[in-house]
């Protein structure tokens, strides 16, 4: 019995160590308070009375010196405001609430540093949680910086320092970056799992799949990650992604062909078609593609196995 047992951790910690694959998140959703009251948590560290003046006279407002602390006391419908200074949160890897997180200032001056001591940083199950005008500094976690296990996240004129991996959406899940930079993770910039969703505008994804191995299959996999079946949906408008190692985009498909439904019909489209095959492959997988620019990466596009 102790064999079996002492197998099954080490079966529980290898799967744990190749990425995102299952939910990390114990936390129980609270929801809304009772009465539908919403509070607006302020996280500074010094006093914040001068700082929440333009605030309506009417708001419910908890002052906190610990974003962990202010994470913890969050219902759904609350805000989050965090003044300049650098800060840590354990709780951000346990987002089960519809809340907004928002820094109030330059992103650059509100700074959020993972804790080397978790595998993951930003971890959301939440239906609708909004991070915006915040820097995210990935120091030593394996998973990606973000990672969307359900529901959707926005975020919003951030900085996505990556050590790791970037931003992760899993199956059904959903994620909107709009005005955001993404920059030094080890693998794609975004990543999207079969049957997930995407919106990207307006971005800069760059300097990303800085892998540390001498596996050039690793090397190819670039700025933006697609893996399909069932197809995920991606829509990219006025992003730039440039100084990636490897492709732009990537669209991983399991085997020599790649099969993609269409009005109840499937249809195939074989490795090395070239320029055709991304082109009707963008169509069946829903990508929309517009005003990007792709420049100084090791490659373009590509269909890879």
């Amino acid at each position: 019995l102790l064999c079996v047992l002492l197998k099954l951790q080490i079966f529980i910690l290898n799967f744990r160590a190749h990425g995102p694959l299952t939910p990390r998140i114990l936390k129980r959703r609270k929801g809304h308070r009772d009465g539908g009251k919403t509070v607006t948590h302020v996280v500074a560290k010094t006093g914040a009375t001068e700082m929440v003046k333009e605030l309506s006279s009417d708001t419910l407002l908890q002052q906190h010196d610990n974003l962990n602390l202010a994470l913890d006391s969050c219902y759904s419908g609350d805000n989050v405001l965090i003044f300049p200074g650098e800060y840590k949160a354990e709780n951000l890897s346990m987002l089960t609430e519809d809340i907004v997180i928002k820094g109030v200032g330059r992103p650059e001056e509100i700074v959020i540093v993972s804790n080397p001591a978790h595998d993951s940083f930003v971890v959301s199950r939440a239906q609708n949680v909004k991070l915006m005008n915040i820097t995210l500094l990935q120091q030593r976690t394996v998973d990606g910086i973000i990672v969307v296990e359900s529901g959707h996240t926005v975020v919003e004129n951030c900085v996505l320092k990556c050590e790791g991996t970037g931003a992760c959406v899993l199956v059904g899940a959903s994620i909107t970056i709009l005005n955001s930079e993404i920059t030094g993770a080890q693998g794609a910039g975004v990543e999207l799992y079969p049957g997930s969703m995407a919106t990207l505008e307006g971005n800069k994804i760059h300097h990303c799949n800085n892998f540390r191995t001498s596996d050039s299959s690793r090397g190819n996999l670039g700025g933006i990650n697609i893996k399909v079946l069932p197809a995920p949906k991606l829509r990219m408008k006025n992003n730039h992604i440039y100084d990636n190692n490897g492709y732009g985009v990537t669209i991983i498909k399991p085997s020599e062909q790649l099969c993609a439904t269409a009005e109840g019909t499937v249809e195939c489209a074989a490795a090395g078609d070239g320029e055709d095959s991304i082109t009707k492959l963008m169509q069946e997988l829903s990508l929309e593609i517009n005003t990007n620019i792709l420049e100084d990466n090791s490659k373009g596009i590509s269909i890879v196995n």
